[in-house]
């Protein structure tokens, strides 16, 4: 795996501070499992109106993610989500691979020609 970033992608700036309210959070700061949820709602939408659509391949991944960040709101769960979270997200930012798009791609309604943004970067 290669070590791979980029800066000028707005994309990759949500990753990234997503990442570090993630870190944030862990390590006590309370606020930042709020801050998590928001940046990643905001991301949400902010791809789907990018794309056009909330069935693009780019948008179910955002949702995914999103839907997972609410399951924090459960205070027993709430670590081991975020820690999930966190590995995932590092691995987005430091290496531009995703365990959710990798699962979604695997999906029957993204292995038809109707979705063609379900292709990922080549290894």
């Amino acid at each position: 795996m290669k070590f791979k970033m980029d800066l000028s992608s707005v994309e990759w700036w949500f990753w990234a501070v997503t990442l570090v309210f993630i870190i944030a959070a862990l390590s006590g700061w309370a606020p930042g499992y709020m801050a998590v949820i928001v940046i990643s709602l905001v991301q949400t939408i902010f791809i789907g109106l990018r794309t056009g659509s909330a069935i693009s391949f780019p948008s179910q991944v955002r949702i995914v993610y999103f839907a997972y960040t609410l399951l924090g709101l459960w205070p027993a769960g709430r670590f081991y989500c975020y820690a999930f979270l966190a590995v995932g997200t590092a691995m987005v930012v430091f290496f531009d691979r995703c365990g959710i798009a990798l699962l979604l791609k695997l999906m029957p309604w993204n292995k038809t020609a109707e979705n063609p943004q379900c292709k990922l970067p080549p290894n």
